[in-house]
């Protein structure tokens, strides 16, 4: 199962709900301002488990909490500082472009779809994830839902607009979809496929096996992902300023070292090979 667990020795830390989001242009790079202020400013998300989310105690957890550590770390050592402090912003899926483009944050962390974007001055940095869109059924139903079918008539639950959800009309224009909306959408349809009132619910699979968890749903027992390999892929990325090269290869150094990936990999336990296996066949499709 996946392995939820609080970061240890973030501090000091402060979690700030926006009200107003200043625009003021900043010519120097994320190192500069960093290495004068001491403060590195992050947005993080608290409605996609596993990266960001609050549990069952309303406290923050993820394993984008351990990369910040991991990276903070790095930071002091470049900068030959020893204090770095972290100020968390809370993201979402409406605002998070607009926290990195306008220089609000340093970067965001979440299930970013690294893609093009030309409206807000930002960029991604190299993949720290792969997924795509999977459907969570209950296992008793694994038989007569084949994914390979036109699922004529099968109530598939989704997220509205997002891809997934475009991704289903595309595939299974006979199904009936039943959309969900908001920061609970996904925590909401889940428990209806609980309850029977939709058959399946399509989603990034690593926020499925993520929510379902949290839900204590038994994956690849009571509740199984089909298919077993996405029906897309998509890779992750962190959501980095744009124009600022330094900064893009200093975060892309810490993706890619063994501490980060380590403190990724802690957090799947039991689920690790599945997850590892969708990596795999998720970059040969790149």
């Amino acid at each position: 199962m996946i392995k939820f667990k609080q970061l240890l020795s973030l501090t000091p830390l402060l979690f700030l709900s926006l009200l107003s989001l200043p625009t003021n242009a900043q010519t120097e790079t994320v190192l500069e301002k960093i290495n004068q202020t001491g403060l590195l400013k992050v947005g993080i998300r608290e409605d996609a488990v596993p990266f960001g989310y609050r549990d069952i105690n309303g406290d923050l957890n993820g394993l984008c909490l351990d990369f910040i550590a991991v990276l903070r770390g790095e930071l002091q050592r470049k900068l030959n500082k020893k204090v770095i402090a972290i100020k968390l912003y809370k993201s979402t899926l409406f605002n998070r472009f607009e926290l990195v483009g306008d220089r609000i944050v340093d970067f965001e962390c979440g299930p970013n779809t690294i893609r093009a974007i030309s409206d807000y001055n930002i960029q991604f940095s190299s993949p720290f994830f792969w997924t795509g869109t999977q459907l969570l059924v209950k296992a008793e139903n694994e038989q007569s839902i084949n994914s390979n079918s036109t699922l004529e008539n099968v109530l598939i639950g989704v997220l509205r607009n997002t891809t997934n959800e475009q991704l289903i009309s595309q595939k299974y224009p006979l199904a009936n979809q039943v959309e969900f909306q908001g920061v609970t959408g996904r925590f909401r349809g889940i428990q209806a496929l609980q309850a029977g009132k939709i058959e399946a619910f399509a989603s990034d699979g690593i926020l499925l096996i993520g929510q379902a968890l949290i839900q204590g749903l038994a994956i690849n027992k009571d509740y199984v992902l089909l298919p077993k390999y996405p029906l897309d892929c998509e890779n992750y990325g962190l959501i980095l300023p744009k124009n600022d090269p330094e900064w893009l290869n200093f975060v892309d150094s810490v993706i890619k070292n063994s501490a980060s990936r380590s403190s990724f990999e802690q957090w799947f336990g039991e689920t690790l090979p599945q997850i590892k296996d969708i990596e795999s066949f998720c970059q040969t499709q790149t």
